[in-house]
C-alpha cells in the first residue's frame, strides 16, 4: 500500500461508495461529504471493505471545510489520490448554486489539495456529458476563473439565458473539463496527474431524480446503445465509474492526463450519428 490520503469527496453517494469500495485497499480514506449521518451510513455500507478510513463534513462551497479537508490530508503525509464526486444537479439547486457546488467548489478543491500532491499522485474529477454541450463563445472563457470573487455575477451577465440549474450544469461541468486540461501542467510539476471523467445516465439516487417525468433522459436512455441485464432504470452503473477511477488512479494510466474520459454506454456517439447513412 502506498502512503499518502486517498480523497473522496461526495462520499456519501452512489458513485462515492462504489470508489471508496474500488480504493479501499490503496492506501487511507478520506471520506468528505456534505452530510454527517449519510458519511456514518456509508462507512457502514462499506463495512469491512475498509483497510482505513476516517470521515469529514466538508461543504465544498466553504473555504473553512476545504481547509480543514486539506489539514487531514497533511497529516496524513499528503495527497496520494483525490476523487472529487461532490456536486449537485440541475433538478437539486437553482443556477447559481449548481454552478458554485460543481465549478467554484471543484477548483477551490483542487486549490487546497495540488500544495499536498507528490510524485505518482492523481486527481480525477467527475464531469458529465453535459459538458460537451454548446456554450456561449463569450462565457466560456469566463469559466476558466471561478474563484475571482465576481465570478458567478460574470457569468449571468454574460449569458443571453437565465441561469437556471440546466444552463449551471453544463457550464459547471465544461468548466471542470477546461480544469483538468489546464492544470494538468501544475499537477506535472508535482509529479502527478490529473484527469476528468464523464459519465452519462448513471443509476444514482441523483440520477433517478433527474429522470422523473423528463422526456429527454427517456430519449437519452433509448439511444444508449449498450444495454445491459439489471442496470435499470437507468444504463450505467456506479461501479462503472468506480472501475474506471480505479484504473486512472493506478500504474497502468501513468500516461494519461490533462483530458476528459467519456463513460456513457456510447450515448454520445451514437447520438451524432443517428440518422446518418452506411
Amino acid at each position: 500500500m502506498q502512503s499518502g490520503a486517498i480523497v473522496i469527496t461526495g462520499a456519501a453517494g452512489g458513485m462515492g461508495v462504489a470508489i471508496a469500495r474500488e480504493l479501499a485497499d490503496t492506501g487511507e480514506l478520506v471520506l468528505a461529504d456534505l452530510r454527517e449521518t449519510e458519511l456514518d451510513r456509508a462507512q457502514r455500507l462499506l463495512g469491512s471493505s475498509l483497510v482505513s478510513a476516517q470521515t469529514v463534513v466538508c461543504d465544498v462551497t466553504v473555504e473553512g471545510d476545504v481547509a480543514r479537508l486539506a489539514s487531514v490530508v497533511a497529516e496524513l503525509g499528503g495527497l496520494r489520490t483525490l476523487v472529487h464526486t461532490a456536486g449537485v444537479s440541475p433538478k437539486m439547486a437553482p443556477g447559481r448554486r449548481v454552478l458554485d457546488v460543481d465549478l467554484v467548489g471543484t477548483a477551490r478543491v483542487l486549490e487546497a489539495l495540488l500544495p499536498h500532491a507528490g510524485s505518482g499522485s492523481t486527481a480525477v474529477c467527475i464531469g458529465s456529458i453535459a459538458g460537451y454541450a454548446d456554450v456561449a463563445p463569450e462565457v466560456e472563457p469566463l469559466l476558466d476563473d471561478p474563484l475571482r470573487p465576481d465570478f458567478l455575477d460574470l457569468v449571468e451577465t454574460a449569458l443571453t439565458e437565465p441561469l437556471d440549474g440546466a444552463t449551471g450544469y453544463v457550464l459547471a461541468k465544461r468548466g471542470v473539463m477546461r480544469a483538468c486540461e489546464r492544470l494538468s501542467g501544475v499537477w506535472a510539476e508535482r509529479g502527478g496527474r490529473i484527469v476528468s471523467i464523464a459519465p452519462g445516465l448513471i443509476d444514482t439516487d441523483m440520477g433517478r431524480i433527474e429522470m422523473q417525468g423528463d422526456e429527454l433522459i427517456a430519449l437519452m436512455i433509448a439511444t444508449t446503445p449498450l444495454k445491459r441485464p439489471g442496470h435499470a432504470p437507468l444504463p450505467g452503473s456506479p461501479d462503472d465509474i468506480a472501475g474506471l477511477v480505479g484504473f486512472l488512479c493506478s500504474e497502468r494510466a501513468s500516461f494519461i492526463t490533462g483530458c476528459d474520459i467519456r463513460i456513457d454506454g456510447g450515448l454520445m456517439g451514437n447520438g451524432r450519428h443517428l440518422g446518418s447513412s452506411g
